[in-house]
């Protein structure tokens, strides 16, 4: 999930860390309406979903440092050499990924490369639980 669903998620249904106070009606507020509708689903200032914003994004943001962190320190990070005129892409742990031309986008290399260490992340944690 990157940064923009996060807060495409918050948006659509905020979880408020506090209500909103009678005083506060004064000011500019933010209304979630329901789909096809003219009635609000959520009401904010904009203080309170900002804040919550800030929480959603800060904890997307350590989930994926820990995924990445899990997979570097489990010897799957990627590795990029120079072989001939080919960029040749292999996992840390061995695996092969493939082979590009210089000049070329790494995405042909990255894509296998996460695919990878996702389902080898997610094997591990159901080794470890069973």
């Amino acid at each position: 999930m990157d940064r923009t669903d996060v807060i495409a998620g918050v948006l659509r249904r905020p979880t408020l860390r506090r209500r909103l106070l009678g005083h506060e009606l004064r000011g500019r507020l933010i209304q979630g309406l329901g789909r096809g509708s003219t009635v609000p689903e959520w009401t904010a200032t904009i203080p309170q979903l900002a804040e919550d914003l800030d929480t959603a994004v800060t904890a997307a943001d350590a989930a994926a440092a820990a995924i990445t962190a899990a997979s570097a320190g489990a010897g799957h990070a990627l590795v990029v050499e120079q072989r001939g005129i080919d960029l040749v892409g292999t996992c840390q742990c061995g695996r092969p990924l493939g082979r590009i031309r210089p000049g070329s986008p790494l995405d042909a290399l990255a894509v296998p490369w996460i695919t990878h260490t996702t389902d080898a992340l997610a094997a591990s944690a159901i080794r470890a639980t069973a």
